[in-house]
């Protein structure tokens, strides 16, 4: 009967320490993370993210708002004056190891969403007799409507509740304009398609790197 009871408690100690070992080995990594992406604030826009990991996986959303003046950041021509959008980016990360890990690479598809609004201004040489069509006691607005897809190769580090994401890839950009610089009656202004404007449908390369906390 001592025996049977020693034996008992032996399988609960073991038991027991089996268990703060699992419980130590998850709090090494947490399922949420929280995000931004600092450069985008140099072209006016805030960006902040959610990333929900798995163990061998993460799904990562990535809502954005644009408010951008004249910038020197960008190409510019004389109908510019100001924009506002907001747009959405999704990432699945698939994992090359299982979680946890304090560095991890991924691969993964990434879509993309973004809606532009450009208000435009007439300069002065524009002769407003030459252009009965335009109203020009109203504003006069360019919109950009544009779709990314492709693929992305990154690192995801974790260390305790800070996280660093840095990913670089590529995929296609179709970008559909409508408004003031679309409409062929506007003679004088076109769409800007040069590579890295607004307007550009083609491959594109793409990286982001990302500031987080995990929770």
């Amino acid at each position: 009967m001592k025996k049977l009871i020693l034996s008992l408690l032996l399988m609960i100690l073991v038991t027991g320490a089996y268990g703060q070992i699992s419980r130590s080995s998850h709090n090494d990594w947490y399922r949420n993370e929280l995000f931004i992406e600092p450069a985008r604030f140099f072209e006016g826009t805030f960006a902040i993210g959610y990333q929900r990991n798995f163990y061998n996986s993460a799904i990562s959303l990535m809502p954005s708002i644009t408010l951008m003046g004249e910038s020197i950041f960008r190409n510019e021509d004389s109908f510019y004056s100001e924009m506002e959008g907001f747009g959405l980016e999704g990432i699945y990360k698939v994992y090359f190891a299982r979680m946890p890990r304090k560095a991890q690479v991924y691969l993964g598809p990434y879509v993309a969403y973004r809606y532009l609004k450009e208000k435009n201004r007439l300069p002065d040489y524009i002769i407003m007799d030459d252009y009965p069509h335009l109203n020009f006691n109203s504003d006069l607005n360019t919109y950009y409507n544009t779709i990314m897809a492709g693929i992305l190769f990154g690192v995801h580090f974790m260390w305790g509740r800070f996280t660093l994401d840095i990913n670089v890839g590529g995929g296609i950009r179709y970008p559909s304009v409508t408004g003031f610089r679309e409409d062929i009656r506007n003679d004088f202004v076109s769409v800007p398609t040069g590579f890295g404007e607004f307007g550009y449908k083609g491959v594109v390369p793409k990286g982001n790197v990302t500031l987080g906390v995990a929770f």
